[in-house]
């Protein structure tokens, strides 16, 4: 029922609030014009040619999970998932084996981290430190369930042909770049249409945190320069934008789920523990790197805010974290009739 009800609603939305649809489609439409396609249409056009050259193939198993963790990281999303479906797709690996890599080798880029969220967002490039500590720190633990992986390699290694294959690949990768753009129209524009609602009045003072979780969930970017704009602490405003980083959100998971076949469950639940790692790792590292985050006294109204706000992050992450557990352990039991 939930796959009739859910697009009426949206088209109901998109007829009754029009203007506010359109404007978030086109400050998702210029995000994706100015920032996203000149910083990832030349990965994804040089991941389309590594994908082609069999390089993965060749190299040693111990090796070969790493490289692909690491050419994940490099490329950012989706380009983890996309490499994982084009390995499945030549008989490398199993299904299991690429929605396992898709859920950990999928990873913002480290260009993303620097220029956009801590230099744009933030205004100090040294708030990437501490956020690259804490993304890639949980990243690397996709190493020990990457390492497990059973790689088959074919009998005839793919010999590639630069002349004929650098069209193809950037063919490949224009398609790519619109995919991504239209999941990014597509989770902001949900987003925007939940926040005309005025759900978010209910929440009182909490209101623009509530706001700023609900966009990261839909749209990270959006999420996080929401969040980048709260009256948290600096610590805090960062390990939430590294969770949302981490997890990707609505607009990551159906850019992911054009790459490879995923399975739900166990992508939800791969990427919000990531995220919590991510934003532990985060919030701890953060005072070694920005002195704007060394505590300092505040007054009563000050720190009711803040606990008001950080009780919404706690509530809003504790639910999260029961619709993982719901649709990974219960649902699929009753569906057996257990």
């Amino acid at each position: 029922m939930l796959f009739w009800i859910l697009p009426l609603l949206i088209l109901f939305g998109l007829i009754a609030a029009p203007a506010v649809a359109f404007a978030a489609a086109t400050d998702a439409a210029l995000l994706w014009w100015t920032r996203v396609l000149p910083s990832l249409l030349p990965y994804l056009i040089a991941a389309s040619l590594l994908e082609r050259s069999g390089l993965f193939l060749r190299l040693p198993k111990r090796i070969a999970p790493l490289f692909l963790l690491l050419f994940g990281i490099l490329g950012g999303y989706p380009v983890g998932a996309r490499f994982a479906g084009r390995l499945y797709r030549d008989g490398a690996v199993t299904l299991s084996d690429a929605q396992k890599a898709a859920s950990f080798v999928n990873q913002p880029n480290p260009v993303f981290l620097i220029s956009v969220i801590a230099a744009g967002m933030f205004g100090d490039a040294r708030a990437a430190a501490p956020l690259s500590i804490g993304v890639y720190g949980a990243a690397l633990i996709g190493l020990i369930p990457l390492s497990r992986m059973q790689l088959q390699k074919p009998c005839h290694s793919p010999r590639t042909d630069p002349i004929r294959d650098l069209p193809d690949a950037i063919a490949d990768g224009m398609r790519a770049i619109l995919s991504i753009g239209g999941c990014i129209v597509f989770a902001s524009v949900l987003g925007a249409l939940i926040e005309a609602t005025g759900v978010f009045l209910l929440f009182g003072v909490g209101k623009d945190t509530a706001r700023a979780l609900l966009l990261g969930v839909t749209e990270m970017t959006s999420g996080a320069s929401a969040v980048a704009a709260l009256s948290l602490s600096l610590p805090v405003r960062l390990a939430i934008c590294a969770f949302f980083v981490e997890f990707g959100g609505l607009s990551v998971l159906l850019q992911s789920a054009g790459c490879v076949r995923l399975s739900l469950p166990r992508y939800l639940l791969t990427r919000v523990l990531l995220g919590t790692v991510a934003a532990l790792l985060t919030a701890a590292a953060t005072p070694l790197f920005c002195s704007a985050a060394v505590p300092t006294m505040a007054g009563p109204q000050k720190i009711m805010h803040n606990a008001l706000d950080l009780g919404l992050v706690a509530a809003s992450c504790g639910f999260g974290l029961l619709l993982v557990f719901v649709f990974t352990f219960v649902l699929p039991k009753r569906k057996r009739g257990l």
